[in-house]
């Protein structure tokens, strides 16, 4: 199959005559979507960006991000793309270490513009004002009040002025350039930086379109609703290249706010959505949520962190009242593969697992031998997928190779059943030894959330007396549940429900009620604060 870069992807498949992307609920048509790309592209050859140089997005959920992703596509340029609230001297560090040559931010994100000054980096200023034309003048005082400016800064609005006379640039890139580096924990839990390739996002497109069942071409009316950051390769990989290369139009979100979401699926008859669990658990506790417009909700894919059985089962039944044909689906996947790789579908559906391989992928599991072990049997996850990246950034020896095949290792424990649909247990690096005996905190976690008043579950290792134990953090779902239950009558029920249910090492030996759990940068709850 002929490779191709993510540009080219992206222009051979998008719906160019009723597609457009939505952002502050201005609409910007496909044409000019595409125009701005080239535009864009012309401005970096004329700065000197040629091929291999990197080009920092350091920008949330927004259109110039997926102008430079697209236009670093098409010149074979390197996106850096970095979290928009990294502190400044994170930053520098990130910016020397990529060879960084240049560095794109959003105006409201950094208030003083003159702390970029000594960065040695060709300066690109994005604004909201850049697209939502009708606030323009709101947001111009907004930051002349707020921000102060740096006069050297290049401004993205003028960088995708060009005549139609001026020649537009060739396309230098190829299918196997890197076209990505994002940041990651990686399979051991240690920062990496990920290299991903443009063949690696547009296999992902084609083979996740096999799996969207519910998707009917609509000429512009199929909106994916983006809330995931673009930093990640989850939003980067499913929700938008995916769905841009796909006919859909997307609508972009660079703050999650429940409320304002479930607004978007209303007005715009969303089809498509991928989310972690806290955006669902926080989008249904709006009353904005629930409607007959769920109808038009045909594909909802949920991964990045656990999300329980219950919930699903309590979330698909407000589906169902709303006759939508929807179902919330389970996945699994890391940014090594450019995100997914296994998922439940409708023609492949099992409780409690996060479904099969999707097409074109293989996962197995492995014993400490590298060796395959037989279904049902708990090891560690392993993944030959074509989405694979090129490799961690400077690092050797990052595959296994069995088989002449290229094997990731990532780091997770779970199982295959006897029809290969495969079940998380927990990150290896989270299991807990205690008297030789491995523990399991996602199975502590699972267990505790059985309980209805609880909301989510956390638990870490507790030492006293040169002894292991475990420590529970709970949240509930509703405070008026501690004011009429008492918090030595919750704690002694959990005790009681883990005394019947795990092995005694297993039992938490200090259970503690907090409001809320502390997160990373992708929503996941930061068990790391708790040790």
């Amino acid at each position: 199959m002929e490779q191709k870069t993510c540009y080219e992807m992206l222009k051979e498949n998008v719906d160019i005559k009723k597609g457009n992307i939505i952002f502050y609920n201005h609409k910007i048509s496909m044409k000019t979507f595409l125009r701005n790309i080239d535009d864009f592209a012309i401005s970096l050859k004329k700065l000197n960006f040629n091929k291999n140089d990197v080009l920092t997005i350091y920008l949330p959920t927004c259109p110039q991000a997926l102008v430079a992703f697209y236009a670093c596509s098409k010149l074979g340029v390197i996106a850096n793309i970095v979290h928009p609230l990294l502190p400044i001297e994170k930053l520098k560090d990130i910016l020397k270490q990529m060879n960084s040559k240049g560095l794109m931010f959003f105006d409201v994100l950094v208030k003083n513009q003159k702390v970029l000054s000594g960065l040695n980096q060709t300066l690109i200023k994005c604004s909201i004002a850049d697209y939502v034309v009708f606030r323009k003048p709101f947001f111009s005082i907004f930051i002349k009040c707020k921000c102060k400016s740096y006069k050297p800064v290049l401004k993205y609005s003028e960088l995708i002025k060009h005549s139609k006379k001026e020649m537009d640039t060739k396309i230098n890139g190829k299918g196997d350039d890197v076209v990505c580096r994002m940041h990651s924990g990686g399979t051991s839990g240690q920062p990496k930086i990920i290299e991903l390739q443009n063949f690696a996002f547009n296999n992902l497109s084609r083979e996740l379109e096999k799996m969207y069942t519910r998707k009917e071409r609509g000429g512009g009316s199929e909106y994916s609703l983006v809330a995931l950051p673009v930093f990640h390769a989850y939003g980067l990989g499913v929700s938008i290249h995916t769905c841009l290369t796909n006919g859909y139009s997307v609508i972009l979100v660079p703050k999650f706010q429940p409320k304002k979401l479930n607004a978007f699926i209303r007005r715009y008859n969303v089809t498509f959505f991928s989310g972690v669990p806290i955006m669902f658990k926080k989008m249904i506790g709006y009353k904005n949520f629930y409607g007959k417009h769920l109808m038009k909700l045909r594909d909802l894919w949920c991964g990045g962190d656990v999300l329980t059985e219950p919930f699903v089962e309590h979330f698909d039944t407000i589906l169902e009242k709303y006759k939508s044909p929807a179902r919330l689906f389970r996945g699994y996947g890391l940014t090594e593969v450019t995100s997914v790789c296994t998922a439940n579908t409708f023609e492949n559906y099992r409780p409690y697992s996060c479904g099969k391989a999707i097409p074109g992928t293989k996962v197995e599991i492995w014993d400490d031998n590298n060796m395959p072990l037989s279904p049902n049997t708990i090891g560690e996850i392993v993944v030959n997928s074509p989405s694979c990246m090129k490799g961690y950034l400077n690092e050797s020896n990052c595959f296994v190779y069995k088989r002449k095949e290229k094997w990731i290792k990532t780091g997770d424990l779970g199982y295959l059943d006897n029809d290969n649909f495969l079940f998380i247990l927990d990150r290896r690096k989270r299991s807990i030894k205690i008297n030789a005996i491995n523990i399991f905190p996602s199975e502590i976690e699972n267990l505790v959330r059985e309980l209805k008043y609880i909301d989510e579950a956390c638990a870490v290792p507790y030492h006293y007396n040169e002894r292991i134990y475990i420590k529970l953090y709970i949240t509930l779902s509703n405070k008026d549940i501690l004011e009429k239950n008492g918090e030595e009558k919750i704690k002694r029920e959990i005790l009681m429900l883990c005394q019947s249910k795990l092995i005694k090492y297993s039992v938490p030996k200090i259970i503690e009620i907090i409001d809320e759990m502390p997160r990373t940068n992708f929503g996941k709850i930061d068990f790391i604060k708790f040790e």
